[in-house]
């Protein structure tokens, strides 16, 4: 199917869950709630979002150990410019990791495996804090929500996947496994990408098994020390707690007072339908998705509406315009270190 195809397939798609999801919002009220807003509460949605890649870039340093130590201004950058990438490229918000790994083995002379291994370790903590949240937040919707039944199924099937990752998961951390990843991938020769890469299976297979052993022997030495471990899930609670606040912070700028346990309910499940989604960033998909949660959890849908959006737009802020800033500014340092070397 040609790109063009594909992206009008999902262009319109896009434009009908918009319309079928605020086909009901009365616009005009949206701009007179607008008009009232108090900048000050506004403000600091925007402080705590930004709070959100300080804390990020912190955690990382202590995940990293020695590795990035004293490099507190270029792992933000980084951060910065991978959630670029991460809001330009569809699926599951993965497009940033690669790129983070790329300018981190440029800059410290290291293999992009190993790399990739110190940049997936510390996501590790903020995805596993953020399954913790989706659990309960699913459990809750379960028990204390009037939900259709084809919701009540996805969020089912969305449970048992997410307890699934977390065993594999723990386990994979915990015991040493003899599983040889190779001889599963290597049955994905037969595709052109990798015939013309490797001569045969068993070398596509090779391949697979040295970077794997690496990545995983990276990956067990930074998620299997136990201060660095408290220290981490601790700073993956405060990342998510400023995601949370800076929603909260928004109902206050238009005097609405809603339950914080619905706001993490309602961000967290966002966020995860987002993630899911395969469209860039999972725009239009998250705020979808967190208007009609909120209106479900009893929030006047106009609100649910500007809230949502204004989440997604002030994260925008941070991952676009100043993210392509980020991206200039760790493109030139590394070019300018590798000329100097």
């Amino acid at each position: 199917m040609k790109k063009w195809v594909w992206n009008s397939f999902w262009f319109v798609l896009v434009a009908l869950v918009l319309y079928w999801a605020f086909k009901d919002i009365d616009f005009y009220e949206v701009y007179l709630i607008l008009t009232y807003a108090n900048l000050n509460y506004i403000g600091l949605a925007i402080f705590v979002t930004g709070l959100t890649f300080f804390v990020w870039a912190l955690r990382w340093t202590f995940v990293s150990g020695s590795l990035f130590k004293g490099d507190f201004w270029f792992l933000l950058n980084v951060l910065l410019a991978g959630a670029f990438f991460n809001s330009v490229t569809g699926g599951a918000g993965v497009g940033g990791e690669p790129f983070r790994a790329h300018f981190l083995a440029k800059r410290y002379k290291r293999s992009r495996t190993s790399m990739l291994a110190y940049v997936l370790a510390d996501k590790f903590y903020q995805v596993v804090v953020l399954v913790f949240f989706a659990i309960f937040s699913i459990f809750f919707v379960f028990v204390f929500v009037n939900i259709s039944n084809t919701l009540k199924y996805i969020l089912e099937a969305t449970l048992f996947f997410m307890i699934l990752f977390l065993g594999i998961t723990i386990y994979l951390i915990i015991r040493r496994s003899n599983f040889s990843i190779g001889k599963l991938f290597k049955k994905l020769h037969f595709l052109s990408f990798f015939k013309k890469r490797f001569r045969n299976a068993d070398e596509f297979g090779e391949f697979i098994n040295k970077h794997s052993n690496v990545f995983m022997r990276v990956f067990r030495k930074s998620v299997r020390n136990r201060k660095i471990m408290f220290e981490a899930f601790f700073l993956s609670f405060i990342f998510w707690i400023f995601n949370y606040l800076a929603a909260y912070f928004l109902f206050l700028a238009f005097k609405m007072e809603v339950n914080f346990l619905v706001i993490i309910i309602v961000v967290t499940l966002g966020n995860l339908i987002g993630a899911f989604a395969l469209v860039p960033g999972g725009v239009a998909i998250t705020e979808v998705a967190m208007t009609l949660l909120f209106a479900a959890m009893g929030v006047d849908l106009a609100f649910a509406f500007i809230v949502s959006l204004l989440v997604r737009l002030i994260y925008y802020v941070f991952s676009l315009p100043i993210g392509a800033i980020s991206l200039w500014y760790i493109k030139k340092i590394t070019h300018n270190e590798n000329e100097e070397v």
